[in-house]
């Protein structure tokens, strides 16, 4: 079993041992019904631009540690006033060192659309990550494929009703054709592959297969030249991973903010 799949499952069990009551169920709707408006995703990614998207960290499952004293409220603010257009925050705790409490600091610190990732298995992650401040989901279709209780649309329809958005993380051809047969909002293609090289041609590979209409997101980049060449193909936005940066996300936005479609 891969570290990935172990994780996955490890969140899966977690979340089974939580045997909510009825009451117990309905105050975590409550809380998260009670959340406050919520900041459309698919909007910012409508703009007529290339929408830049980051997501600071405290460690990758590649590098380990690499942000232990990350302080989210500042770091969010400053990539605000960078330019970017929504803020991916972390919440998966095994591999990525995330925290749900994250959310709620980043909530208190700008006025973007925060997208919470993580390994998203139990309709109670969503009421709980609505709660502390997410406006959309990011998932990877990894965690679902096998889903034969068709949790994923259980999560999905979750997340609708209290108005947010989900975003579907897909590798390969296969997590494609499963992730555009559900009612997620927004594809995700990330580039990482499994060493930790990043290979963008998995973009343009999969944005053939993509049906019009869909909001696209390709995360982490390799060379400044990709980023005009990723909007041309149909991309919406990039997502600016903190763990495959050689700068931080605040010099990273300086740079992709200049640059134009004919860079």
């Amino acid at each position: 079993m891969s570290e990935l799949t172990d994780s996955i499952e490890r969140t899966r069990r977690t979340w089974a041992e939580h045997d909510d009551s009825e009451a117990q169920l309905a105050e975590r709707r409550a809380r998260a019904a009670a959340a406050g408006a919520v900041r459309s995703l698919t909007e910012v990614l409508s703009e007529d631009r290339l929408a830049l998207i980051v997501e600071p960290k405290r460690a990758t499952p590649q590098r380990g540690t690499i942000n232990p004293e990350l302080d989210v409220a500042a770091v969010v603010a400053e990539c605000e006033a960078g330019g970017a257009c929504a803020i991916s925050i972390v919440t998966e705790p095994l591999l990525s060192a995330g925290r749900v409490e994250d959310l709620t600091a980043a909530r208190g610190a700008c006025e973007l659309p925060l997208i919470a990732r993580d390994f998203v298995v139990d309709v109670r992650q969503v009421y709980e990550l609505r709660a502390a401040g997410a406006d959309a989901l990011h998932v990877p279709v990894s965690a679902h494929l096998d889903d034969d209780d068709h949790e994923l649309d259980v999560i999905i329809l979750a997340a609708h009703q209290l108005g947010m958005e989900v975003v579907l993380s897909v590798h390969n051809d296969d997590e494609l054709e499963f992730a555009i047969g559900t009612d997620a909002d927004v594809l995700n293609i990330d580039n990482r592959v499994g060493d930790g090289r990043i290979d963008v041609e998995r973009t343009f590979e999969l944005l053939a297969d993509v049906p019009v209409g869909w909001p696209v997101i390709s995360e982490s980049i390799a060379a400044v030249d990709h980023v005009a060449k990723l909007h041309r193909a149909g991309v919406d936005a990039l997502l600016l991973d903190e763990g495959h940066l050689d700068t931080g996300l605040t010099s990273a936005l300086a740079v992709y903010a200049d640059l134009s479609l004919d860079a």
